[in-house]
């Protein structure tokens, strides 16, 4: 399932990490110890339940390993969106959707990034845009050529592990004139030459 429809449907949500595990007939509990829990009643330890592996879905946890956890009624299964911390960006994703830090992130029309929009758009493309620091940027959002709020921004790709994106920077001259640095162009059929920008840049003047 896609993020929001997995949020949607499962009833805990928690990053853990597997101490202990038994299994009982066909199923197999695992104990997690739990570090942050984004859906579901607190707790410092959760047991959940799922399949041996293999035909019935069952999710293999190594224990010792920190994941994000999905699941409904303590059960989960291979299916879900289970994954190791290290191996996902979920836990932005839904630190972004749950956690009061990100109360004030991509809610207004300031043209600089506040920290936490800084934290989540580093993180989102530490890896697309490896040179590319977002902190304390002044950031023009896009839909193909269009340009965007960031609250419509956020809305339309927070759910996707790799969004089509790219990054424009601005020249000096640009920058003294717009009040920005970059323009972040998402879901795009084409490359932004010099004509497609100076095309994105009218529509805020």
């Amino acid at each position: 399932m896609n993020l929001r429809n997995e949020i949607d449907s499962a009833d805990l949500i928690f990053q853990g990490i597997p101490f202990d595990k038994k299994q009982i007939d066909s199923k197999m509990i695992y104990r997690f110890s739990v570090g942050k829990i984004w859906k579901g009643e607190k707790s410092d330890t959760i047991e959940i339940k799922t399949g041996l592996g293999g035909p019935d879905c069952g999710m293999i946890f190594e224990l010792g390993k920190a994941y994000i956890v999905y699941s409904k009624h303590f059960e989960t299964t291979y299916c879900r969106r289970n994954k190791l911390v290290d191996s996902t960006l979920d836990d932005l994703k839904l630190d972004f959707k749950f956690m009061p830090d990100f109360s004030n992130a991509f809610i207004d029309n300031e043209k600089r990034l506040n920290s936490k929009e800084s934290e989540y758009l580093n993180r989102q493309f530490e890896k697309t845009f490896k040179d590319y620091d977002f902190t304390d940027k002044s950031i023009l959002f896009t839909y193909s050529t269009k340009a965007i709020s960031k609250s419509d921004w956020i809305y339309t790709n927070w759910e996707y592990d790799s969004p089509s994106v790219e990054l424009v920077k601005l020249t000096e001259s640009e920058k003294q004139q717009t009040g920005y640095d970059a323009i972040l162009v998402t879901w795009s059929k084409f490359m932004i030459n010099d004509k497609m920008k100076t095309k994105i840049l009218k529509q805020i003047k």
